[in-house]
């Protein structure tokens, strides 16, 4: 069954290119069923290539770059890190955090509201076209991390 499930696109490819053949040699080329076959063979190669180049969209949306910014009482700070699309998990970004803070024996804090934003934030740069990631904190809370820059 596992061996079935693997190979299926595969057999339903030589299933489809073995009909084309018999097809053609039972009906020649001048039949009305070596014309459909055509159209069919022509329209199927448009929507591969249309599939192909979303795709191909899709695959390179992923490697946009993300840009960490710490937004701290609403003055925008960067952490001067970023990350590709792909790479924008929960579990990437909360590493980086823990990373980034100056005493790394301890778990940084974050409060479940400034938590839930985070997952937003993510839930939004991996579902739209946003390219940054801001994380919303007190000056307190902020304390604890390592950040390279002022941006704005």
């Amino acid at each position: 069954m596992n061996f079935i499930k693997k190979y299926k696109l595969l057999s339903i490819f030589l299933t489809l290119i073995f009909i084309g053949i018999i097809g053609r040699l039972i009906f020649g080329d001048d039949s009305i069923f070596w014309s459909i076959w055509g159209v069919l063979d022509t329209s199927s190669a448009v929507a591969l290539a249309v599939l192909a180049f979303l795709a191909y969209k899709d695959i390179i949306k992923e490697e946009d770059e993300i840009e960490i910014i710490f937004s701290i009482d609403g003055n925008l700070r960067s952490s001067g890190l970023k990350l590709l699309r792909k790479d924008c998990t929960r579990g990437e970004i909360i590493g980086v955090l823990g990373m980034m803070q100056k005493d790394t024996a301890k778990r940084f804090k974050m409060t479940p509201y400034e938590l839930k934003n985070l997952l937003d934030e993510i839930k939004k740069v991996q579902k739209e076209n946003k390219n940054t990631i801001i994380i919303n904190m007190n000056k307190d809370e902020f304390e604890q991390f390592v950040v390279l820059k002022w941006i704005y």
